[in-house]
């Protein structure tokens, strides 16, 4: 039986860590950054949430006995993981009518949840938990959320069905209903948390791919060693593939354009994963720890590679990253000992903090113009590394004087300089004729285009002839 270990996804609106500069309201008891209520620091029995904030922040009040009453202002939207976790005298909520979203285990141990007897507790439009004892349950048809956990372990419930207006079902929300054999929802849910519908009937009488909403692909039940995800599957929920100790190979059609947190994690047999046009996230830790992953080449349309996404791929030796305004997040390919070379394309804008760090092989990265924020920690731990990057571009004044640099973009054969034979080698290489060792990659793409093709070969010669 699979451990239950609630997994709680950090709120967050921005891709990279960047520093926040509190400013607080005027009651100081509220440490507010950019509208979210970060921190209580009050004593207050009483406390009403300042109008100016519309998220309240995991943990803002864990473990605050004092506060009994809270009142919401219309403007929150969202709150937090274990916002009120431990908040052993909080009794009453009111207000937030508004809310349409409620993180994990916000109100665990408090007597508002623990004594309510609604059988749908809610806030706004957020299912917090369901006290009811059917066995078919509808949804009132005001709810958009199902929180975090919201039925755990329910053994009641044989049937749920919702209306068109719930479009959220989050992390474990249906965790271990064993008895859940019919679920009915409609095309606009468009999220499902990660196992939302583990060990329950339905998803355990579903065939290989377990499909619900938005053509979300909410579980992998299948053996197979090769895995083509049907055309028509939008999503790859969190967790849908964790531990499979089957799949090794792994086809992702072009209607994919999300794939989940922790999606493929500890997938101990996966060494190839064909991404296609169409795809747009990466999710958080989606292939972490897939310690036979060899080499991965992501598509244009990319917008975000998320934090850890390969982190600790310890067999990953050669990288190439094309993307539409991409951002690498924080420990994206960090801790891959075999990473030799990364191609990183002009799609690329952003990378964070230890995006590639302590990668003690890798030799060479091509960083392009289009990159707009870079710090020499992306890099850290990496001490074989050159960078190849465009002289008096946004990474040549960042990384300069901390990481080795090399401007000699084109220079395909590595000798110091760009002449006609490096024209030559780029064009015998294309034709397959005198392969060039990975290494060489970066600098042999000499348009940054994260692809090596005759177009390089022509931009060497346009740079030999000065006509660049």
């Amino acid at each position: 039986m699979k451990k239950f270990i609630p997994i709680i996804i950090v709120l967050s609106f921005v891709v990279c860590a960047v520093a926040l500069f509190p400013a607080f309201s005027a009651d100081t008891d509220f440490v507010i950054e950019d509208s979210v209520l970060v921190e209580y620091t009050g004593s207050d029995a009483s406390v009403t949430i300042p109008s100016s904030v519309s998220v309240i922040a995991d943990e803002a009040f864990i473990d605050n006995t004092t506060v009994k009453t809270l009142k919401l202002p219309s403007s929150v939207v969202s709150i937090g993981n274990m916002a009120f976790k431990g908040c052993t005298s909080l009794s009453a909520v009111s207000g937030g009518e508004n809310v349409s979203y409620v993180g994990a285990l916000a109100f665990v141990d408090t007597p508002f949840l623990e004594k309510s007897t609604s059988e749908f507790l809610t806030l706004g439009s957020a299912l917090i938990c369901y006290n009811g004892t059917s066995t078919d349950v509808y949804l009132p048809e005001n709810i958009k959320t199902v929180s975090p956990y919201a039925f755990l372990r329910n053994q009641n419930i044989t049937s749920f069905s919702a209306f068109e207006g719930l479009t959220t079902i989050g992390e474990g929300a249906f965790y271990e209903c064993t008895n859940l054999s019919d679920v009915n929802v409609t095309q606009r849910v468009s999220f499902i948390g990660a196992d939302a519908f583990y060990e329950t009937a339905w998803q355990n009488s579903q065939s290989d791919f377990a499909v619900l909403g938005d053509s979300i692909l909410v579980a992998y039940n299948g053996k197979e060693s090769v895995v083509s995800v049907p055309v028509g599957i939008r999503q790859i929920a969190p967790n849908a593939f964790y531990e499979n100790s089957f799949v090794k190979e792994m086809k992702l059609p072009s209607t994919v354009f999300a794939v989940g947190d922790r999606a493929f994690m500890s997938c101990s047999e996966l060494d190839n994963v064909e991404f296609n046009t169409g795809l747009v996230m990466i999710g958080n830790e989606a292939f972490a720890n897939c310690s036979k992953l060899t080499q991965i080449a992501t598509p244009l349309t990319l917008s975000r590679i998320g934090e850890g996404a390969f982190i600790n791929c310890t067999k990953l030796s050669k990288v190439i990253v094309q993307g539409n305004n991409l951002s690498i997040g924080r420990g994206a390919f960090a801790n891959c000992d075999s990473l030799g070379v990364v191609l990183l394309s002009n799609g690329v804008s952003v990378l964070c903090d230890d995006a590639f760090s302590n990668n003690p092989n890798l030799e060479s990265v091509s960083v392009p113009e289009q990159v707009t924020s870079v710090t020499p920690v992306v890099f850290e731990n990496c001490p074989s590394l050159t960078v190849v990057c465009q002289k008096g571009s946004f990474a040549d004044n960042a990384l300069s004087g901390d990481v080795k640099l090399s401007y000699n973009r084109g220079d395909a054969n590595l000798d110091g300089s760009v002449s006609i034979m490096d024209a030559t080698a780029l064009q015998l290489h294309i034709a397959s004729v005198e392969q060039l060792p990975d290494v060489n990659l970066p600098y042999m793409d000499a348009d940054f285009d994260a692809e090596i093709s005759i177009l390089d070969a022509t931009y060497v010669q346009l740079l030999i002839a000065k006509l660049l």
